[in-house]
């Protein structure tokens, strides 16, 4: 077994379920922050600092002496510099998907790692979709079968979301779904970890 535990900053089914498919040893714990923009700031910039504030608050929890790596991570949905989260209703999701029709947006997920050993590591990945012209019959559809109440720019990926949208662009269809994987290889190779030996072999 690897010396390190991997702890994951997040309440998230989703990303737990990304770093489960991935097959990694984690220990899951949830981040209590305010998520409350600041004023002026940009969507990237959000993104990186509500990653690094969960990573920081569950480092506060564990102990000092041990040895781990806590992920950070969070997403936020833009759209023409103005962010939209989680709908939380069904007249908020057809709202954001009524703005989105026919045009781009962005969805940037921070991906921030802090280990026990001092060593730190911080991104921010985007992933753009194009949306196709979408009526309201196309929305309402969408929102009554898939409920993304719980997901930023009511983008529900992993069931029907892809057939609201004509093209896409980004390296990791992960950053979509709230956890960018590549970044996460990379950024643990970055702070002298393999992210192979987290891997929970039978």
């Amino acid at each position: 077994m690897y010396e390190f535990s991997l702890v994951l900053a997040s309440g998230s089914p989703y990303r737990a379920a990304i770093l489960r498919d991935l097959g990694l040893d984690f220990t899951q714990v949830p981040a209590n922050i305010d998520e409350s923009p600041l004023k002026s700031e940009e969507p990237r910039q959000l993104a990186e600092r509500l990653g690094r504030e969960k990573a920081l608050a569950v480092v506060e929890t564990l102990d000092p002496n041990g040895k781990w790596v806590v992920i950070g991570s969070d997403q936020v949905c833009h759209h023409r510099g103005i962010a939209y989260g989680k709908p939380g209703n069904r007249k908020t999701a057809i709202a954001h998907l009524t703005t989105f029709s026919g045009d781009w947006v962005t969805y940037s997920s921070s991906l921030v790692l802090i280990s026990s050993d001092g060593q730190t590591c911080s991104r921010v990945e985007d992933y753009e979709c194009c949306f196709r012209t979408l009526y309201a019959k196309d929305i309402e559809n969408y929102v009554d079968r898939d409920q993304p109440w719980d997901c930023a720019g009511a983008i529900r990926i992993e069931k029907s979301a892809a057939l609201l949208m004509t093209t896409t662009r980004g390296r990791d269809i992960n950053t979509l779904m709230g956890l960018p994987v590549m970044a996460l290889r990379d950024g643990l190779a970055d702070i002298g970890h393999d992210i192979i030996s987290f891997i929970k072999f039978a």
